[in-house]
């Protein structure tokens, strides 16, 4: 029986929106050796219709008889997929030319790699930029990610069928954060993990996604379980599981993080990789964590602004210059950040897309 070199999964639910986008960008790709496997997690619109009017023999469609969820969903494709290799997408991404073609090459190239990412567009419902998203491609950056976030682009991998299904696929425990699971159950197991810097995908974020809905409830907890494990078992450091759900929520304004807890986070981080590193911490995680640490402020600043007006930033920046008076850095960084503030939330995103157009070429991770 013929069996494709590449099986791409994608669970859907109510995706009338977007899922043409999707599938045509599958369908579009220079690369023609895969299988398109689409659970459709008992959707009630007119998701059914819209793959079922593709004539296409490389999609697979299957419907759930009761609504499961994302992970399930996942797993029913991982466990009838035929490829090599598994990538994914999601109903409300996008392809982009070249992707599968070139990820393809360098896992066959390279077959030491258990799951391989990229680069990719960060977008909103319109289709417009946000930002663009270039995680770590080296190894001990890969490896220090995990203590704060995931290293990979979930819908922009490419994985190892036998290395993900010897594991058992997605944990289903995880209904929001499987991914980021999945990747450090193989950092701990010493599979390498690696990410192109070429930009392949366009992938949206918003206000009702999945993971946002849930970010200050189950979706926060389960990042928070599975970093504070991930410090635990990989690390010297300790730290208490408030401490983690502070650096999970650093981009979170409406979990109220105070000032100094951001800070704090940010502390905590920089430690870390000092205990990992032995005081030799690469200069791209560094810029790295400055980076979190100043977005983290402006966010919280701005929705400050909306909320409470500018009376409760100066009490933030007074609490600053009581708390961090013995590190110059915290309170000059959050100084500069209230400062920037100022400016307004529109000229920021003016001055972020000025900044994003800039950065296109080099494909410096300046926004988290």
């Amino acid at each position: 029986m013929y069996a494709p070199q590449v099986s791409i999964i994608m669970a859907v639910y109510n995706g009338e929106k977007y899922l043409q986008l999707a599938i045509d960008s599958v369908l579009s790709q220079n690369f023609r050796d895969y299988e398109f496997i689409i659970v459709d997690d008992c959707s009630n619109d007119s998701t059914p219709a819209i793959i079922l009017s593709y004539q296409d023999e490389r999609i697979v469609y299957i419907r759930n008889q009761k609504n499961l969820g994302q992970t399930p969903s996942l797993n029913i494709a991982l466990n009838v997929a035929k490829g090599k290799y598994i990538a994914r997408i999601d109903a409300d991404d996008i392809y982009l030319q070249g992707k599968l073609e070139k990820q393809f090459v360098f896992m066959e190239k390279h077959p030491e790699v258990a799951v391989c990412g990229t680069a990719g567009i960060k977008i909103d419902e319109n289709g417009d930029e946000i930002s663009i998203v270039v995680p770590p491609t080296k190894t001990d950056e890969i490896f220090f990610n995990i203590f704060y976030g995931t290293p990979l682009i979930h819908v922009s991998v490419i994985m190892k069928t036998s290395i993900i299904l010897k594991y058992g696929g997605y944990d289903e425990k995880f209904l929001y954060c499987a991914d980021l699971a999945l990747w450090s159950l193989l950092i701990k197991n010493h599979y390498i993990i690696a990410n192109l810097p070429d930009i392949f995908i366009k992938y949206r974020e918003f206000s009702q996604s999945l993971g946002a809905v849930k970010k200050l409830g189950e979706s926060g907890e389960e990042s928070t379980d599975i970093i504070c494990s991930n410090i635990l078992e990989l690390t010297n450091y300790r730290i208490s599981r408030e401490q983690c759900r502070d650096i999970v929520l650093l981009f979170w304004p409406k979990a109220s993080l105070s000032l100094t807890r951001i800070c704090n986070a940010y502390i905590n981080l920089i430690e870390m990789a000092r205990d990992i590193y032995h005081y030799k911490t690469p200069k791209r995680i560094l810029i790295k964590l400055k980076s979190i640490l100043f977005w983290g402020i402006i966010k919280r600043f701005l929705y400050l602004k909306h909320q409470s007006g500018y009376g409760f930033i100066k009490k933030d920046i007074l609490e600053i210059y009581r708390n961090f008076h013995n590190d110059p850095f915290i309170v000059i960084f959050s100084t500069f950040s209230y400062m920037v503030s100022l400016i307004g939330e529109k000229h920021i995103l003016r001055l972020k897309r000025l900044v994003i157009s800039c950065f296109k070429k080099i494909r410096l991770p300046i926004f988290p």
